[in-house]
């Protein structure tokens, strides 16, 4: 059984993905995540805290991002807006916790594969990192 861990290594050591267009399906690990405060400023939390699938699968052609989390069952989000400009894939989408209800945007770089995504709760903003893949 592959860990956690080794499947976003994999994310990491593999060639960036080459997203030509918006399509196909690109499996992300993040390897950065912040929580910002009011006041308190930022600083460098784990996934786990942040409860965060380390493994994040984009499908654009269904318009989905689902979560794969080994050991917990998959869930798919819908990307409530996709958009495909200037070699930068922009997603945006509403989280499915009751813990935490959330908001999300991101942007995947056709050119490098490397994404950026920010999370929006009532009380805090998570900043994150990471790099993407063409699926294996």
């Amino acid at each position: 059984m592959i860990s956690k861990a080794g499947l976003g290594l994999i994310c990491l050591v593999a060639a960036p993905a080459s997203l030509a267009a918006a399509e196909g399906t690109f499996t992300c690990a993040f390897t950065d995540v912040y929580e910002c405060v009011d006041v308190k400023g930022c600083h460098r939390v784990s996934l786990d805290f942040a409860n965060l699938a380390p493994v994040l699968k984009f499908d654009f052609d269904k318009k989905v991002m689902t979560s794969d989390d080994i050991g917990s069952d998959p869930r798919e989000i819908k990307l409530e807006n996709m958009v495909e400009q200037d070699g930068v894939v922009l997603v945006h989408g509403i989280g499915q916790n009751s813990v935490s209800p959330r908001s999300f945007s991101g942007a995947i770089s056709t050119k490098t594969g490397k994404i950026r995504a920010g999370i929006a709760t009532e009380d805090a903003t998570l900043s994150l990192s990471g790099d993407c893949v063409d699926d294996f």
